[in-house]
């Protein structure tokens, strides 16, 4: 095809072919040809340059590269719009689109003169609306002296956002999907009621019976309940509280009776809120709050309002994306006047999901009951000066979670923005102050020196490693020396000075003989100075327990590395002889435990502990089920098992079994068809003023577990008078049996009887 030279090339290759002539008859040298057209003529733009700088914008676009955009656009269209106008503007647009990535695609050039026309598309990936397509656009690009640049207007953004429109999301916002137990019973309620409790003290016939009341209502202890009533003059009245409408039906003649709610209308009020039965598992339910600064460009991405109330912890968090559904809306080109343009897209809402927990929330609830009526119990002796404490119940076949509890807990509904209570800022701030640490989740980060419940890791690498065997017996006394085998210490003291006697492995468990396990230290060590840290990490200690849902700390298990790492100096026998009774730089968590204790009770499952069983809506199939899931197994010989089993549950029946003057009694009132099966263990936690981390791990019945139970007591007194009793009140909630007493050593005081 002949090609046809453009008018404007035309003058040039005439001045040259003239040149050519003359210089071929000598007329011209080969420097005269430059001063033609001048001393530095301007090199003819393409229009390959002019698709380059086009891709070189839309390039910049999609890297989010606004200022270098804002470098391509000609020189009149930057008098018009300064770089922060411009920059704005696109990243306004993009929060507008939920924007997640864009991809562009030249389709067509064409040039007119000093002008090029570019055809281009655009898709735009976006979180709200999906995939966004844009096509047949047009670029226009202008000669400049600069060269070729984009002949920008607001245009280019999208056709039709001419000056003083708005390109404007349009949204409609779905209802936040409830939260519930494993049996359907709700935690989180979106549609919820909430009724708030007006009091005035000089009306009650007894402030302290009222207070009584509340304490078991509001499961919190009456010392709390007593420095809020200390806040307000008699004659005044004030927001107690706020509870769902079930407790308020079941509990209202008792709170006429004794706090003197319900004569007055002023005394309750009703509104709608996302309500949280009975403050139930906080810690494992989470909360909602306002999108913090610092979420603020996460979330505007995704589509939500700035005031959109989201997850800000537990369940509440890790499922967000389930229980907010996705906002729905329209995308929309709005005239100054509010008149629509051009829509640009448009996505329905879906609603959100709700979320099942493996939880039992009556199981929860005794088991919150259970720690405020400790506290209460013991407010003259180990209550005080305890900040707090841990239980957790799971199902030894599956890993799922029955029940969570950390005590002390919190109202999650202070931290939705609709709260009634006027102080309420001075209530969040007391909660992340208080020494008490309230809004912590001990479950699973709180890390703690477990104590002689460490003994069962110790007794199963003793008998799986082939140190000692079942029969290898040593006689307990009341003090150990091991200078001769390098320990540190000139003698060791076993918590029962007068010794346990001649023991085989079976007793050592069962009394806590720690002069047993002190040599069983030394063959250890001998065999492997590193074998208890291994054997530890194996049945899940310092380790991640492998569930994704809440937060959790890993713990610290003391090795040759911790050990220099901490204290500058080499692994010594002294270090396995303080680890081999659970004491020394060990932190676990009582998520832990419990997944250690339930691989004992079923053979060496290691499971996946589960907090959350699945995801649907109402009336439709489940889009996720969780499945149990077993994350390891512990490969000793079944006699390994038989023999820690024994062991944990001679605890509770030997007469020397560290645990049976708490379950003597126990059994003769409720009957020996639940065999509780556990491990005493009492850790130090600081000086001798100090007083110690009360733990007890179980499991039950004996013949044929179903659950691990663990309980852990900060700061009280032994294992045996503080976390076994509450083991006991749990065993009787899980099995429908009537409560037994509290131990009465809770008022007269701890007497240190083993551990």
């Amino acid at each position: 095809m002949r090609r046809t030279v453009p008018w404007s090339k035309r003058p040039v290759l005439l001045v040259l072919l003239a040149a050519l002539f003359l210089n071929a008859c000598g007329g011209l040298d080969a420097g005269s040809l430059g001063d033609v057209g001048g001393p530095n003529p301007t090199p003819q733009l393409t229009l390959e340059q002019a698709e380059q700088v086009a891709q070189t914008f839309l390039k910049a676009w999609t890297d989010a590269d606004y200022p270098s955009m804002y470098t391509l656009i000609s020189p009149n269209s930057r008098e018009v719009y300064s770089e922060e106008a411009f920059v704005q503007d696109y990243q306004e647009t993009a929060l507008q689109l939920t924007l997640i990535s864009l991809e562009t695609a030249i389709t067509s050039s064409l040039r007119q003169g000093t002008t090029a026309a570019i055809q281009y598309d655009v898709r735009f990936q976006t979180e709200l609306f999906g995939v966004i397509e844009d096509l047949g656009r047009t670029m226009r690009l202008i000669e400049t002296p600069e060269g070729w640049r984009v002949a920008w207007s607001r245009m280019d953004i999208f056709d039709g956002l001419a000056e003083g429109a708005r390109l404007i999301r349009q949204q409609t916002l779905p209802s936040r999907g409830n939260i519930y137990d494993r049996n359907g019973k709700v935690l989180a309620d979106q549609n919820g009621r909430a009724i708030g409790i007006y009091l005035v003290q000089q009306d009650m016939a007894s402030v302290d019976e009222c207070i009584n009341l509340l304490s078991r209502v509001l499961r919190r202890e009456v010392a709390s309940l007593q420095r809020t009533f200390s806040q307000y003059l008699p004659e005044t009245r004030f927001l107690v509280a706020e509870i769902d409408p079930e407790t308020y039906q079941i509990e209202e003649a008792n709170l006429r009776q004794y706090c003197d709610v319900g004569d007055d209308p002023y005394d309750t009020t009703i509104r709608n809120t996302r309500r949280y039965f009975g403050e139930l598992a906080p810690h494992v339910v989470g909360y909602v709050g306002q999108i913090q600064p610092e979420q603020l460009a996460e979330y505007e991405r995704k589509g939500y309002p700035r005031d959109a109330l989201i997850g800000q912890t537990g369940v509440e968090k890790a499922f967000e994306s389930y229980l907010a559904g996705k906002p729905g809306g329209q995308l929309v080109i709005l005239s100054p006047e509010g008149v629509t343009l051009r829509k640009i897209a448009e996505a329905p809402p879906e609603p959100g999901q709700s979320v099942y927990l493996t939880i039992d929330r009556d199981l929860q609830a005794a088991v919150q009951n259970a720690f405020v009526e400790a506290y209460n119990y013991a407010s003259g002796t180990w209550g005080p000066t305890s900040p707090g404490g841990a239980a957790v119940v799971m199902d030894i076949k599956t890993g799922e979670v029955l029940a969570a509890v950390s005590y002390p807990w919190f109202d999650p509904s202070l931290f939705n923005p609709d709260s009634l209570l006027q102080d309420r800022a001075q209530r969040i701030s007391d909660l992340e102050i208080s020494w008490r640490t309230p809004l912590l989740n001990r479950v699973t980060l709180g890390k703690y020196p477990p104590g002689s419940t460490f003994k069962i890791i110790s007794t199963a690498a003793g008998l799986d490693s082939g140190v000692y065997t079942a029969n290898t017996g040593y006689t307990c006394t009341g003090r150990w020396y091991g200078q001769t085998y390098g320990d540190g210490l000139p003698y060791r003291t076993d918590w029962l000075p007068t010794g346990h006697g001649y023991v085989n492995f079976s007793h050592a468990l069962t009394y806590s003989c720690n002069s047993y396990y002190w040599q069983l230290g030394v063959n250890l060590y001998n065999h492997d100075p590193q074998i208890l840290s291994k054997y530890a990490y194996k049945m899940g200690l310092g380790v991640a327990t492998g569930q994704d849902v809440l937060p959790e700390e890993t713990g610290q298990i003391p090795n040759e590395e911790l050990i220099f790492r901490l204290e500058a100096r080499q692994w010594s026998i002294s270090d396995i002889l303080n680890l081999v009774i659970g004491q020394g730089p060990i932190q676990v968590t009582p998520l832990q435990m419990v997944r250690m204790t339930a691989a004992i009770a079923n053979g060496g499952k290691m499971l996946k502990p589960l907090f959350v069983s699945k995801v649907q809506l109402v009336g439709e199939e489940p889009v996720y089920v969780a499945e149990p899931t077993v994350l390891a197994e512990l490969d000793f010989d079944p006699e390994v098992f038989e023999l820690i089993r024994k062991g944990m549950c001679d605890v509770t029946l030997d007469p020397n079994g560290t645990a049976r003057y708490i379950f003597e009694e126990w059994y003769k009132f409720q009957g020996t068809e639940v065999i509780v099966c556990g491990k005493t263990g009492t850790a130090q936690t600081g000086g001798a003023t100090t007083k110690p981390q009360a733990w007890f791990v179980a499991f039950a019945p004996q013949d044929d577990p179903e659950i691990a139970v663990v309980v852990t007591v900060e700061n009280s007194c032994e294992g045996s008078e503080v976390a076994a009793p509450i083991v006991r009140r749990l065993i009787e909630d899980y099995y429908g049996m009537p409560h037994s007493e509290w131990p009465p050593l809770w008022i007269s005081g701890c007497v240190p009887l083993g551990e």
